[in-house]
């Protein structure tokens, strides 16, 4: 009696289950045909000029369609309406949603390149609109996306032909954002993954420049103003022609000043501490590797202190340093900046250009500073 039952109830079980698949593919089926129908009125919309509507047309289509081929064309046809919206980061969107999902239907490479013209747009001050519908208000934009349409291209396409000028884009904004060390990773990139890229200059001196200036902010292994060094002479060595020159040469040699520096401190640390001999090797370092630097007088004299053997030598020629500024006071004293003629009846002053000469010398005649 058992084996007739349990025939029957698999006999059951295959019907219900064939039926349930024919329904499902006719279910399938008329899903397709009404997103086939929407599509075709998210065109008729979009040749019509009416992009944001046939925007909603294309994700009604994507909620009804089973079939990937039309999800893929209603995203592309998507895409291209918010394009024509200048709906740019909802472009994006678009581009992400391919990539990520129907990465066989579409060219990535020409999407890729989208992306780094979408994060050139919104670095160059290109916002869009909050809301669709208030387009209209001038203020009402949507935040600086900047920074999440770069880094989902970089990382896609780290070796693309557009990710040096990226690499540099990101290091500005976000040495422009306060996040040195973030920015000094852009430059970093350019450096080892485009070295024949034209951005390699600029990167090479403002990592450089970055270094040094974070040395300043707690450096205790001398480790960034080491590597600041060593990038600014190889500067000076790939582009000896270049205008930035002058500056890398004295920016490097404030560096070695402070490298220089370093090693004093250290010196007079175990001098103080009554080991002499530790700080004889410290102070003859400095003499040694930084004879032109700021802090050779003093090394050099605490040296002759410690060491028994230290000969003075000729102190080398000490190279250029751009000069510190330096803030002056307001003379207390008021002093005469433009002379007016007392001959002339006219309100307004001389003109500049004509204080000069004899003239100038009759003008202090007539208020009296000629006179002696």
């Amino acid at each position: 009696m058992a084996n007739p039952v349990k025939k029957v109830l698999t006999l059951l079980i295959v019907i219900c289950f064939a039926l349930f698949t024919v329904h499902a593919a006719d279910d399938v089926a008329a899903d397709d045909n009404t997103a086939s129908s929407i599509y075709k009125n998210g065109r008729e919309l979009y040749e019509a000029g009416k992009y944001y509507e046939a925007a909603e047309e294309f994700e009604r289509c994507i909620f009804y369609a089973k079939n990937p081929v039309i999800r893929a064309n209603s995203l592309i046809a998507r895409m291209s309406a918010y394009r024509m919206c200048k709906l740019y980061y909802r472009e994006f969107q678009m581009i992400e949603e391919l990539l990520e999902r129907y990465p066989e239907y579409v060219r990535c490479n020409n999407l890729i390149d989208r992306e780094f013209e979408i994060g050139a747009l919104f670095r160059s001050g290109v916002r869009e609109p909050s809301f669709w519908t208030f387009r209209w208000v001038p203020f009402w934009l949507d935040v600086d996306r900047t920074e999440e349409v770069y880094t989902a291209a970089l990382k896609r396409a780290p070796y693309s032909k557009h990710a040096p000028a990226a690499h540099m884009q990101m290091a500005i904004y976000y040495d422009f954002e306060g996040k040195t060390r973030q920015s000094l990773a852009h430059l970093r990139a350019i450096l080892e993954k485009h070295p024949k890229a034209p951005e390699r200059k600029y990167a090479l001196l403002a990592l450089a420049n970055g270094l040094y200036m974070l040395s300043g902010r707690g450096d205790g292994d001398s480790r960034h103003v080491n590597e600041s060094v060593e990038l600014f002479k190889k500067f000076c060595n790939d582009y000896p022609n270049d205008p930035e020159v002058e500056f890398a040469k004295n920016t490097l040699a404030k560096a070695r000043d402070v490298q220089a520096a370093r090693l004093f401190e250290i010196a007079e640390f175990y001098r103080k501490s009554g080991r002499p001999a530790v700080a004889e090797r410290y102070l003859s370092e400095v003499m040694t590797k930084y004879p032109d630097s700021k802090t050779a007088p003093d090394a050099e004299k605490n040296l002759l202190k410690v060491s028994d053997t230290y000969l003075p030598a000729i102190p080398p020629a000490t190279e250029n340093r751009l000069p510190d500024l330096r803030t002056y006071a307001i003379p207390e004293n008021a002093e005469l900046l433009l002379i007016s003629p007392k001959d002339k009846n006219s309100p307004y002053l001389l003109n500049i250009p004509d204080i000069k000469g004899e003239q100038l010398k009759k003008l202090e005649e007539n208020t009296g500073k000629g006179k002696k």
